[in-house]
């Protein structure tokens, strides 16, 4: 029985660390970047679209409300 554990090193370095999460934030950062410029042209009608929800929502529960009281 041979055991071929690798020495566990209380200190690891820590470039491959550093450098996995920069690739990772940098990624992130592209990533939002792009989904911001895909939006962009469609923002106006998003917030018509979520404006008009809300009116609509505010009529229905406004009309529920009115005609729950008798």
């Amino acid at each position: 029985m041979s055991s071929n554990k690798k020495s566990e090193s209380p200190v690891t370095n820590p470039v491959p660390w550093i450098f996995h999460t920069s690739l990772l934030l940098l990624g992130a950062v592209i990533a939002l970047n792009l989904a911001i410029e895909f939006l962009r042209p469609i923002w106006p009608w998003l917030i018509g679209g979520f404006v008009l929800m809300a009116i609509s929502w505010i009529v229905v529960a406004i009309v529920r409300w009115r005609r729950s009281r008798w």
